[in-house]
């Protein structure tokens, strides 16, 4: 019977970014062995926790940062990836990305059990820790931030997501599907142009195209978008703020499809962005992570 060896190969990079491939050697006249099958069966479970990732923000023409993100991978099975997009000022929206990101990461691994269930229970202790927050500093008041977590274990990623900011799945034969709701006016404002209530044309200039119909502020969260989705070898996905959104999914497709690590895809997003010389230019952030 031919010998099959299961090699883990490890490289850290520079922003505590680390990526690892699990590679089944073998030869051409493989016998099947029973036991060697189910070994590669559970080393694929594995797999999520140890793929290329990378993330970046840039702050656009605004004269401060509120976005934030962070990436976890500490856990085998279990890579957690959170982006928020803070509102209320330089302080506040600043305040409440940060505090969003630290507390959600620090509350999901701080409970056991089903995955859907730690990433609800982090997002209420997320909008727990702000309320908390702003009632020690009632400066803060009025500061709130979108936030999207993600887990990816299984051959799988499960999302909990308030807001605006997205949440993409590239697959290999070239379509980007959104998986995450947008809490938006956006997809009201579409509907009133499918009723002949306003006209197409008014959609990209609409005054209340960006507002929020849901936010974590503290208070009742209006609209949770909670789902899962299947994960195959060769996707990619890209989780951003609504920065990103200067680009169009054409735009976005074609630079995911490109053979490119998970940082040098995130650098190219942004570059795409800033080239766009919008006058307006949000903070946007992309956190890219390929399968």
């Amino acid at each position: 019977m031919s010998s099959a060896i299961l090699i883990q190969e490890k490289s850290f990079h520079r922003d505590l970014e680390a990526q690892t491939h699990f590679v089944l050697q073998g030869t051409d006249n493989f016998t099947f062995c029973p036991l060697i099958w189910r070994i590669f069966q559970l080393a694929k479970l594995f797999l999520i926790n140890n793929e290329e990732f990378a993330g970046e923000r840039i702050q656009g023409k605004r004269h401060y940062q509120e976005d934030d993100f962070g990436f976890d991978n500490s856990q085998p099975q279990d890579f957690l990836m959170v982006l928020a997009d803070g509102m209320g000022g330089h302080k506040g929206g600043a305040f409440a990305s940060d505090c969003a990101i630290k507390t959600f990461m620090n509350s999901y691994h701080a409970v056991s059990g089903r995955v859907a269930e730690r990433l609800q229970q982090a997002l209420q202790k997320t909008n727990q820790q702000l309320a908390l927050e702003v009632q020690s500093k009632p400066k803060l008041k009025g500061m709130g931030c979108t936030l999207v977590g993600a887990a990816l274990s299984e051959a799988q990623i499960e999302w909990v997501s308030v807001g605006d900011s997205p949440l993409w799945l590239y697959k290999k034969a070239g379509q980007l599907v959104r998986l995450n709701a947008d809490h938006s006016m956006k997809p009201i404002l579409k509907e009133l142009v499918r009723l002949g209530e306003i006209m197409p044309g008014e959609l990209a200039t609409h005054p209340d195209r960006n507002m929020l119909r849901a936010a974590i502020v503290g208070g009742k969260i209006d609209l949770i978008d909670q789902s899962s989705a299947p994960l195959e070898a060769g996707d990619r996905i890209l989780l951003a703020s609504d920065g990103i959104l200067s680009l169009s999914e054409t735009e976005i497709a074609n630079i995911l499809d490109q053979s490119l690590s998970a940082k040098a895809l995130v650098k190219k997003l942004l570059v795409a962005v800033d080239n766009k010389g919008k006058r307006n230019q949000d903070n946007t952030t992309a956190l890219v992570v390929k399968m």
